[in-house]
């Protein structure tokens, strides 16, 4: 009797024990029915909204896709509603859904319609992409046409041909963009009016090549990331820029710090306050140019001078983050340590702190070691603040990981 008590115990125990374990993958699977007609749902995608990732599914309507528990995802096929749902977790760390998907049907006024292509006809059109052949004497037929060769050269009739051809192939390339467009927007990847088309194509500045032989992920991937810069450009060219602009005549320098934490507030990119004076150096920006440059143009300027600082000064972006909830108190049980015992102590109590708030994450046997290698001097634990101390942690570790491969 005890016997089976006791197996009943540890029986239950292991099923509470799995039910509230923690995935940290979920296998979504599942399928789409329509209950009135047997379909092929060519288009179905499904999009995560936390990562905003897009997958697709079979034509049956089955689909498969790993995700985090709790995550929200939707089921996207073209002429259907759309379907959201949650995902939770299974013992086994799964999700199974079958979902019933009904068609879109409106009663407004009859108008010309444009059909979304299919994403297999925009990949065919993508493949055949090239530009329209005008005949052109090279190689040996230039020595034996020379004549013919000069008027092709010269001649406004045949250099008007060449950009006829040029500007078709153009078109052509802003046409099948469009078409991808039209289907990222119904799919809820994107959210553009088609007035914003030409405007995010012109911003979007695709590789003719990238067009051409891209996976669909690829495009979506390289699509989203642009469109959420584009967003982003939209929002601070609409912010109110007199705020910097106002201490201009007075403090140039003070003009740009303030120009660039308003960069940083909107997340165009990740510097911290340490750095802006040697950033603000390096841009080395005329009274003259701020003054009279359009604030979309500056954007665009101070966005890729960001890109050669990083690359000139070998700068990681992982170590860029600051804050992490650290305050002054948090660091008295090191200070006390480097005053009243000595540095490695008070090394490692800090790397300790760090750890725990995740500026770093080594497990504490890799400490010594890590010690040596951040060489960190005692005048500097004294004189640096707390984000300079943060930010130097930071890089060494991301080095200390790249040295030996970890």
């Amino acid at each position: 009797m005890i016997s089976k008590t006791i197996i009943g115990l540890l029986v239950l125990g292991s099923s509470f024990s799995s039910f509230g374990q923690k995935c940290d993958k979920v296998l979504f699977t599942g399928r789409v029915i329509d209950s009135l007609e047997t379909q092929s749902f060519y288009n179905l995608m499904l999009v995560n909204r936390r990562t905003g990732q897009g997958v697709f599914g079979q034509p049956n309507g089955t689909f498969s896709i790993y995700v985090k528990d709790g995550d929200t995802i939707s089921l996207s096929v073209k002429n259907y509603l759309l379907v959201k749902t949650v995902v939770h977790a299974d013992s086994n760390c799964q999700f199974k859904g079958r979902y019933y998907i009904e068609r879109r049907f409106s009663d407004l006024p009859e108008v010309a319609v444009r059909p979304l292509k299919s994403l297999e006809q925009i990949k065919e059109e993508r493949q055949e992409l090239a530009m329209r052949e005008t005949r052109t004497v090279t190689g040996a037929e230039l020595f034996q046409s020379p004549i013919t060769a000069l008027y092709q050269t010269f001649s406004k009739k045949e250099q008007n041909k060449r950009w006829i051809a040029e500007q078709e192939y153009h078109d052509d390339q802003r046409r099948i963009v469009k078409e991808l467009l039209r289907n990222y927007v119904a799919y809820d990847i994107i959210d553009l009016t088609e007035e914003q088309f030409d405007q995010f194509i012109s911003f979007l500045n695709i590789n003719e090549d990238f067009l051409k032989t891209a996976t669909e992920m690829e495009l979506i991937t390289f699509i989203q990331d642009k469109y959420d810069h584009f967003k982003l450009t939209a929002e601070i060219q609409t912010m109110d820029s007199m705020r910097w602009r106002s201490k201009l005549d007075s403090d140039k320098r003070a003009a740009i710090h303030e120009l660039l934490t308003m960069y940083i507030e909107n997340k165009a990119f990740d510097l911290p306050t340490t750095e802006f004076d040697r950033f603000v150096t390096y841009l080395n920006l005329d009274y003259a140019f701020l003054n009279q440059v359009s604030d979309a143009d500056l954007f665009d300027f101070i966005r890729a001078k960001y890109s050669a600082y990083i690359d000139f000064y070998h700068i990681d972006v992982r170590a860029l983050k600051s804050g992490y909830n650290l305050t002054v108190a948090d660091n008295e049980d090191w200070q006390w340590d480097l005053k009243h015992k000595n540095k490695k102590t008070a090394t490692l109590t800090l790397l300790r702190l760090y750890n725990s708030h995740k500026v770093i994450q080594l497990p504490e046997e890799e400490f010594d070691k890590f010690i040596v290698f951040l060489n960190l001097k005692e005048s500097f634990m004294l004189s640096a603040t707390n984000e300079e101390l943060i930010q130097f942690v930071r890089e060494k570790y991301y080095q200390y990981l790249s040295f030996y491969k970890k």
